[in-house]
Formats: C-alpha cells, sequence, structure tokens
C-alpha cells in the first residue's frame, strides 16, 4: 500500500490502514510519510491561520506566534504518541512505537484534506455564521482524536473499556508530561537567573 493510498484509506477504512501497519511490522519504518504529514499539517495551520476570513478567525494575524502556533499542534501530538505509547506497553499492547507514529500521521489526513477548502468556504460566510464554522473546525479535530483512539483499540486488540482506561491515563500522562516541562523550565530558568545576579554581584565587588 503506498503512503498515499495509506493516507485515503485511512479517511474510509481506518481499520485496514491499522490492520495494513501491523502486516508491515518489522519491516523499514516509513518516516518519511510521518515528516510529510508532519509539515503539511503545519503548512495547512498556517494557511487557515492567515487566510481565514477575518470575522471567523480565532487567531488575529498581527497577533499569530509562529513558534507558539508550532507548539499547539507538535506538542500534543508527540507527547500523545509518547504516553499512548507508553501505557499500552504496561497494558499488555502489541503496538510499537514507530507504528503508533505512522498512524498518528496518517490520522492527520482529515485535518489536512479539508482545512483547506473549509478556510476558502470562510469567505462566503459572516460573523453570524461562526458557530457553523467553529463547529466544522470542532468535527474535524473530533475526527483526528477519534482516528487516534481508534487505533489504540485496534492496533493493541483492546476492548472498548480498556482502550477507555488507555486514554485516560494517556491523557493524565501527558499532563504530567507537561507540567514536568514546565516545572523544570521555570527551575532552571531561576537558577540561571540566580547564576547571573551571584556573577554581577562579584562583578560589583571586585570593581
Amino acid at each position: 500500500m503506498t503512503s498515499l493510498k495509506m493516507c485515503l484509506m485511512t479517511l474510509y477504512h481506518p481499520i485496514v490502514v491499522t490492520e495494513h501497519i501491523k502486516k508491515q511490522r518489522g519491516k523499514r519504518m516509513n518516516w518519511l510519510l510521518v515528516a510529510v504529514m508532519l509539515l503539511l499539517t503545519l503548512a495547512v495551520r498556517l494557511f487557515a491561520i492567515y487566510l481565514t476570513h477575518y470575522p471567523l478567525a480565532a487567531v488575529s494575524v498581527r497577533k499569530a506566534n509562529m513558534v507558539l502556533e508550532c507548539g499547539k499542534l507538535f506538542v500534543p501530538i508527540l507527547t500523545w504518541v509518547l504516553a499512548s505509547y507508553a501505557m499500552t506497553t504496561i497494558l499488555d499492547g502489541e503496538t510499537l512505537f514507530q507504528e503508533s507514529m505512522l498512524f498518528c500521521a496518517c490520522a492527520l489526513t482529515p485535518y489536512v484534506v479539508f482545512t483547506v477548502p473549509l478556510t476558502l468556504l470562510s469567505h462566503l460566510m459572516d460573523a453570524g455564521q461562526a458557530g457553523v464554522y467553529g463547529t466544522a473546525e470542532a468535527a474535524l479535530l473530533i475526527w483526528v482524536i477519534g482516528l487516534m483512539i481508534l487505533s489504540i483499540k485496534e492496533m493493541n486488540g483492546y476492548s472498548v473499556r480498556k482502550t477507555l482506561l488507555i486514554v485516560l491515563l494517556s491523557v493524565f500522562t501527558m499532563l504530567i508530561i507537561w507540567a514536568t516541562v514546565v516545572l523544570l523550565f521555570t527551575i532552571s530558568s531561576q537558577f540561571v537567573t540566580m547564576l547571573r545576579e551571584v556573577y554581577f554581584e562579584m562583578i560589583y565587588r571586585i570593581g
């Protein structure tokens, strides 16, 4: 199955894609597809930020921070893959990390395919239809999340109940990862600030 076919099949028959990925276990990982899908997702996100009709835009072009937008896009995806893989490993899962990463990349297909026409369609709407536009955006997000949850169930052979348990534990793990990173960043920033103050104090006293 080609990379393009895998992505398109994710829209219509995602279970077939999970089965194909499992059959390819032990073979060389298609990291190119992962990289391309992540870059396409970023490109589509930037397209939406700059070209969504102004009354419907959730992010102002003037106030948009590209670094922040990249973080808001990639951090949740990468931490989800890491957290869900960790939980499935603990709870008798079968999926390898690269398999989880590959399907999550394919799961971004609905966002990549439908965000561009939705953004263009926004120019035919006004502020009174912001609810309709927001619902369409939310539907795309739910679709992507649903595909990622489906992959946990199908690729690990879990029941619905165990899948929901894994999802809850994965979300909790993501929060722990984010909190740990923020805490370490805060501590390191304070430590650097303290060293800088000590340094300037010594320079002042010596001088």
